[in-house]
C-alpha cells in the first residue's frame, strides 16, 4: 500500500520550493511583437485598417517573461459597424505587467464581405497567355472587391501567382480562389484597329449610301499597321435599291473582324 501520507507531503515540498524559486528569480523586461486578432465580427463583416502585430513591453519574474510567453493580444468588435476606435486588449498570465501596448488603439472601419469574379489577365513578353481557369472568385472588403478590374500575374512558368488589382494598383485585403493560375497557351497577341469600310460597287451601279462606315478589326501589329481600309460587300450582292444583311470583307491573313458586321446600303443604276 502506497504511502499517501509521505508522497504529500513530497508534493507540498515540491510545490514550496517552486514559488520559493519564482519569489527569488529576477523581475525582468522585456519587449516583444505579437499576433493582433480580432473578436466579434459576424460571418459576413470584416475589418479594415486593423495591423497584423502589435508591440507589447512586459515586465515580470524572468522565468515567465522570457522565452515564450503565454500572452495574446486582441480587439473587440462586438457591435462595429463602419467607422470604429477601439483600446487593445492583453491577457497575461498573473504576475506579468503590461507597460505597453503599440498602438494601444486602433481606428479602422468594419465592412460587408462582397464576392465576384475577376478576368484573369497574365503579363508577359511579345505574346498573348491564355490560362485555366480564365476569371477567379474575388473575396474581400466591399470597396475594394468593387473596384478590382483584374487577377493579375506575371507570366514566369506554368503556374503564376495572381493578385488582384484595381485602377490605383494591388488590392491586398482581395483574396482569391483559386489563387494562382495555370498557362494553357502562348499565342502572337493581337492588336485592334479601326479602319474606313468601303463599298465598291461593279460596273453600271453608282452607291448612294451606306452603313456602317467604320469597322474595328483585330490582328498582328505588323499586318495591322499596313492597311487603310476594309473593303466590304453586301453578302446578298450588289443590285439596284436597298440590301440589307451582313456584309462580307475582304482583310489579310490573320486579320478578322470583332463580331459580324451588319450593314445597309442603297444601290442605283448610273
Amino acid at each position: 500500500m502506497r504511502d499517501w501520507p509521505a508522497l504529500l507531503l513530497s508534493f507540498l515540498a515540491a510545490l514550496a520550493v517552486w514559488y520559493s524559486l519564482k519569489e527569488r528569480a529576477p523581475v525582468v523586461e522585456r519587449a516583444l511583437s505579437a499576433p493582433l486578432q480580432v473578436v466579434g465580427l459576424e460571418g459576413d463583416r470584416v475589418a479594415e485598417g486593423v495591423p497584423r502585430e502589435v508591440l507589447l513591453r512586459l515586465r515580470g519574474p524572468a522565468p515567465l517573461v522570457e522565452g515564450t510567453p503565454p500572452v495574446s493580444a486582441y480587439l473587440d468588435l462586438s457591435g462595429a459597424e463602419g467607422a470604429f476606435s477601439r483600446e487593445v486588449r492583453v491577457a497575461a498570465p498573473r504576475g506579468v505587467e503590461v507597460l505597453e501596448v503599440r498602438p494601444a488603439r486602433v481606428e479602422g472601419r468594419v465592412e460587408a464581405l462582397l464576392s465576384r469574379l475577376l478576368p484573369v489577365e497574365v503579363l508577359a513578353q511579345g505574346v498573348w497567355v491564355r490560362t485555366e481557369p480564365a476569371f477567379v472568385e474575388a473575396r474581400g472588403p466591399r470597396s475594394q472587391v468593387e473596384v478590382a478590374v483584374a487577377a493579375i500575374g506575371l507570366d514566369q512558368g506554368e503556374e503564376v501567382a495572381l493578385t488582384a488589382f484595381g485602377p490605383e494598383g494591388p488590392l491586398p485585403a482581395v483574396t482569391l480562389s483559386p489563387p494562382k493560375a495555370r498557362v494553357v497557351a502562348r499565342e502572337e497577341p493581337l492588336f485592334r484597329k479601326v479602319l474606313p469600310l468601303v463599298l465598291k460597287a461593279p460596273e453600271g451601279l453608282e452607291v448612294l449610301d451606306y452603313a456602317p462606315k467604320e469597322v474595328e478589326v483585330v490582328g498582328p501589329r505588323e499586318v495591322l499597321e499596313g492597311l487603310e481600309e476594309v473593303e466590304a460587300r453586301p453578302q446578298e450582292g450588289f443590285r439596284p435599291g436597298e440590301v440589307a444583311g451582313p456584309f462580307l470583307l475582304t482583310l489579310p491573313p490573320g486579320v478578322r473582324p470583332l463580331g459580324q458586321v451588319l450593314g445597309r446600303a442603297r444601290f442605283a443604276l448610273k
